[in-house]
């Protein structure tokens, strides 16, 4: 889809080029050239230099080097390196003699209508490999793929992933640092959980965190989360985990405390992907063990005034 709006952008732009050319105001002149540099460019054949030697090419019409360099303001020795490309791409001309050679620019229409052919070939054997390659199947028997993974962003962005890929199960284990910084990321994860429940309301999804009680915002994603019948499990007061984990049905992720100043960090973990049955077995074993022994769970109760604690 992007590659096909790239093409109606060229065409668009191939349509305006000698209109913006031909403008009277010197100023708007100015200003559609420098916007024409850049469409050019990102087309993706065209230097700057390319880009300002074709445009005057286009606007005086047959010239030779020196004239190029002084009407687009091109360093001599660069415009000939441009000229060399641009004739060899087939969107300059140069004159047929011997010695000292002019130039002029092949028209717009025949320039871009040979891009946008060469785009749309692109497109449909890039479609082609697409289908072929889907239809090869792996002779690879691997399992328990075992990954490190370090950098917050790409923790955070793997979290996800795995919480959005889950069909049975989701066990998880939040690491400290989720309860001592913004609330928006506790949002953001709430969101998630919610977003995959709505899709598949069978999915068991169980969370263990760190609460704390003054926390008013906090209490209230703990309680939407409770309403969606996803088990919450507290630390208990002196349990605090050096590390954190999240648990499917195929995959896991445990990340590991890398430092405590200004607070807690979990830089770096490990990844399982294609796990056997035995090692997530195992994995599921130690989560139900953590919110057994570690935590309490936690169950909202209403108070008589019709609130809830």
């Amino acid at each position: 889809m992007k590659s096909e709006e790239k093409n109606i952008d060229d065409t668009r732009f191939i349509d305006g080029l000698e209109g913006n050319l031909n403008h009277n105001s010197d100023d708007d002149f100015e200003y559609n050239l420098e916007e024409i540099y850049k469409k050019l460019q990102n087309i993706g054949s065209f230097t700057i230099n390319d880009s300002k030697i074709y445009v005057t090419l286009l606007k005086v019409g047959l010239s030779n080097p020196a004239i190029i360099s002084e009407k687009s303001h091109v360093d001599r020795a660069r415009v000939y390196d441009s000229l060399k490309r641009l004739v060899k791409r087939g969107i300059v001309e140069e004159e047929p003699v011997k010695r000292a050679p002019r130039y002029r620019a092949i028209p717009p229409d025949v320039v871009f209508g040979t891009i946008r052919r060469k785009l749309n070939n692109q497109i449909e054997l890039a479609n082609s490999l697409e289908n072929q390659l889907a239809q090869i199947k792996t002779e690879s028997t691997e399992q328990n793929s075992v990954w490190s993974i370090q950098g917050n962003n790409k923790i955070n962005k793997k979290f996800y992933e795995i919480v959005n890929n889950a069909k049975e199960f989701c066990f998880i284990i939040l690491t400290l640092d989720y309860s001592v910084s913004s609330i928006n990321e506790l949002e953001l994860i709430e969101g998630v959980l919610l977003d995959n429940l709505r899709s598949n309301p069978s999915l068991n999804i169980k969370i263990a965190l760190k609460i704390f009680p003054e926390k008013d915002d906090q209490k209230s994603i703990l309680n939407r989360l409770f309403h969606a019948n996803i088990e919450i499990y507290r630390w208990k007061p002196s349990s605090v985990l050096p590390f954190g984990l999240i648990l499917t049905e195929s995959e896991f992720m445990q990340t590991f405390m890398s430092g405590t100043i200004p607070k807690p960090s979990y830089e770096f973990g490990i990844i399982m992907e294609k796990g056997g049955q035995e090692q997530l077995n195992g994995f599921k074993h130690l989560c139900i063990w953590v919110y057994r022994q570690l935590c309490k769970q936690l169950v909202f109760k209403k108070k008589k005034n019709g609130s809830e604690n």
